[in-house]
């Protein structure tokens, strides 16, 4: 009966779910910006207050590797842990569009480098009628953004980084 209860809760606090491991690993954008409880079967993790990217103007991503190295051994160590075996393990992020975009990217990146998704598969669940849309990430400069670099773009970065 908590089971049910549990995803009902994060049906009425989320304003999209992917699901990328069946029944174990999703992401999570929520319509507060509070922290959700974890329960007896739903484990919530945010990564925006340690994660987080230093700008140089108005850019804001995405994140660089290093970042995305401590982000996948914290999601290993989660999935592997004895503690989480029979929970569902959920990556959340809030509504706000830059940080939003840095989360998406963190988990399609781990999609493709560990679960061994395309670019596209790791794109497609975080994508859907739900789904607001993903804002590009802008360059450095100055003044306005002279090129648009999209999540679709960083996944396929990350894909051909992992091949080599």
């Amino acid at each position: 009966m908590s089971d049910i209860m549990d995803e009902m809760s994060l049906s009425v606090f989320a304003v999209h779910t992917a699901e990328y491991i069946k029944d174990r690993l999703y992401f999570a954008t929520l319509k507060s910006t509070g922290k959700p409880k974890s329960t007896t079967s739903i484990h919530y993790f945010c990564t925006e207050d340690e994660l987080t990217y230093e700008s140089f103007y108005s850019d804001f991503g995405p994140l660089n590797l290093g970042m995305l190295y401590r982000y996948c051994c914290k999601l290993n160590k989660k999935l592997k842990s004895y503690s989480l075996t029979k929970k569902k393990i959920i990556h959340y992020t809030s509504c706000d569009s830059k940080m939003r975009v840095n989360a998406a990217f963190l988990i399609g990146s781990y999609a493709i480098i560990y679960l061994k998704r395309t670019p596209e598969e790791a794109y497609q669940p975080l994508v859907g009628i739900s789904s607001p849309p993903f804002i590009p990430f802008r360059d450095a400069s100055f003044g306005p953004s002279t090129y648009n670099l999209t999540l679709l773009d960083c996944f396929h970065a990350v894909s051909k980084v992992s091949l080599a």
